[in-house]
């Protein structure tokens, strides 16, 4: 039984350790913190494309 719970904490702890970066990455994303830069560039990239001509058809 004291392997168990040994086993249990090393597993804990090392998925902790592994997944504490991608927790650290991914957290932004899901937060949307850099979506007003996203629909800044969307709305300049918008603004920026070519006007098509009546006369051109």
């Amino acid at each position: 039984m004291l392997w168990l719970i040994g086993l249990v904490l090393l597993l804990q702890a090392s998925f902790h350790w592994l997944l504490e970066q991608v927790t650290l990455i991914t957290t932004p994303i899901f937060e949307l913190r850099g979506l007003g830069w996203v629909l800044l560039l969307l709305g300049a990239w918008l603004l920026a494309g070519k006007v098509k001509d009546q006369a051109d058809g």
